[in-house]
């Protein structure tokens, strides 16, 4: 005699699926109320956020396109991703809002903005990073932006910070010697230009958005490369249970998406800096460059600090040998 038994919330691999997406998704929507009230206290207007459902369905494509496109074939995935792509979008939509006005970068702002100052080494410095932009010099060439005397551009920066060995002035004495942080700010790239900042920052997002996108690819790759391995050594029910399967990537890419907090990290850093870039503490006399950098980092790409400025076209160069 066969007994039968009655079939238990949680048996079924796709039930317990079910469970730690819906178990996911509470945790960022838990993450993401503690986001917003940390927003409504700064520079973001996460009041203002609104997603228009023809940028979620292009941005759900997006997402297709980009990771597995045999997901197409489920006939619920635009259902299924909604709600995740939309809050993803709010989430670096907020995140944008943060990153305050741009400045305008010349030789005035050069000699008087302490941030500036700090993220470049001199005026050449600043012509040359700006004029060797590709992105930049196509901006100024196409005939719609002849009337545009300056563009919003969105530039990444590297920081980086190591122990020297130099000098102070204590107690009217002058000591060598002394370890000291120097902060170097490099590797500076053009990301998106924009004849104005709200265009600017609508190429900030899409730019995430797009990394966010190979990001999730590269470790779902990741995942179905170590499911390949436990295959080759007899595990066979990985060949059903696996991300190899487009109904268990569908699910574990929801649940990739759900998280935020390894997607994108946006972290606000307080710098005192000298002249030379060397950290001053809050008790020196010495004229320092105050200023806080905003970091934005996407998977486990390395932080750099982002930063909105206004570049003028007169003070693009033409040397082709930039190029």
């Amino acid at each position: 005699m066969i007994k039968k038994t009655t079939k238990q919330p949680g048996d079924n691999i796709d039930d317990r699926r079910d469970h730690e997406a819906k178990g996911l998704r509470e945790l960022f929507a838990s993450q993401w109320r503690y986001f917003l009230t940390i927003l409504e206290s700064g520079n973001g207007k996460p009041d203002e956020i609104t997603q228009d459902p023809s940028l979620i369905s292009d941005a759900i494509e997006t997402v297709i396109d980009g990771t597995d496109k045999r997901i197409r074939a489920i006939g619920s995935y635009k259902k299924r991703l909604r709600d995740t792509v939309h809050m993803t979008l709010d989430y670096i939509d907020a995140t944008v809002a943060s990153i305050p006005k741009a400045i305008r970068v010349d030789k005035d702002s050069f000699s008087h903005n302490p941030e500036i100052n700090a993220l470049f080494v001199n005026m050449d410095d600043i012509r040359n990073i700006f004029s060797a932009s590709h992105e930049l010099q196509n901006f100024f060439r196409k005939a719609g932006h002849a009337s545009c005397d300056e563009a919003y551009v969105i530039l990444f920066i590297s920081r980086n910070e190591k122990t020297v060995l130099g000098k102070i002035i204590q107690d009217d004495l002058l000591v060598s010697e002394v370890k000291q942080t120097a902060v170097n700010f490099s590797n500076h790239e053009i990301v998106a230009v924009s004849d104005s900042e709200e265009g600017v920052r609508r190429g900030l997002k899409e730019f995430i958005f797009n990394h966010i996108v190979k990001y999730v690819s590269a470790h779902m790759q990741h995942i179905r490369q170590q499911q390949r391995e436990q295959i080759d050594r007899g595990h066979m029910e990985i060949c059903i249970s696996g991300v190899s399967n487009p109904e268990v990537y569908l699910t574990e890419l929801i649940n990739q998406l759900t998280t935020p907090g390894p997607l994108l990290s946006h972290k606000k850093v307080q710098l005192r800096l000298s002249k030379l870039g060397i950290k001053v503490d809050e008790n020196s006399s010495e004229t320092v460059n105050k200023f806080t950098a905003h970091e934005f980092q996407i998977g486990k790409q390395p932080p750099r600090v982002v930063t909105i400025v206004r570049y003028p076209r007169e003070d693009m160069l033409t040397n082709t040998a930039l190029f």
